[in-house]
């Protein structure tokens, strides 16, 4: 009796490690979800994608050197980001949400600025901070399906270098338009 008992106390034990074994495996593929990306609601899905979205039309009107463009993208841009909601984001991640709280707000103000400017090298500058913003939410948030490439020329602004975010991993330089269009490079994938 005493062997029939230790016996079985064996076999329990080895069926809980071989559990344990098995929940430990499967959580690398979890870790790994939640590493890749978020998932988030459809209405705030819908509203980010939105305003990057309208973050690469004015990327496209810098490439183009089209000042009405610049203009009217970000002004719509602007008033996106003002109703960007990121109550979601707080509640997923309060650590993302405190790194990027207020960065809407910045590049918002930034955008401002931009449209104030009557120079589209000025203009240039400003997309210049808006686009770190852009890079610095993405990569916190990191939003399920979105695949974004940032780009880098070292030449822009007299060889200071300049990044942007592209939907494309082809180079379309938005600081020298024609005059350098291909300039650049990717420096990263950010892929959710």
């Amino acid at each position: 009796m005493k062997y029939l008992l230790l016996s079985f106390v064996f076999i329990l034990g080895f069926i809980a490690c071989k559990n344990d074994e098995e929940k430990k495996r499967d959580t690398p593929a979890e870790e790994t979800k939640t590493a890749n990306g978020n998932e988030y609601s459809e209405l705030f899905t819908t509203s980010f994608n939105n305003v990057l979205n309208t973050y690469y039309n004015l990327k496209d009107a810098f490439v183009k050197s089209d000042t009405i463009a610049v203009n009217a993208a970000g002004a719509q841009l602007k008033i996106l980001l003002d109703s960007l909601n990121l109550a979601e984001v707080q509640q997923k991640d309060t650590i993302a949400f405190s790194s990027v709280n207020g960065r809407p707000a910045d590049a918002s103000a930034e955008l401002v600025a931009m449209l104030a400017e009557k120079d589209l090298e000025k203009k240039r500058e400003s997309f210049e901070m808006v686009s770190g913003v852009f890079y610095d939410l993405l990569r916190t948030i990191r939003p399920n399906g979105i695949t974004a490439y940032y780009q880098y020329c070292p030449m822009a602004f007299n060889d200071k270098g300049a990044y942007w975010l592209s939907n494309a991993d082809s180079i379309r330089n938005p600081y020298f338009g024609k005059k350098m269009l291909t300039c650049g490079e990717v420096k990263e994938t950010l892929k959710y």
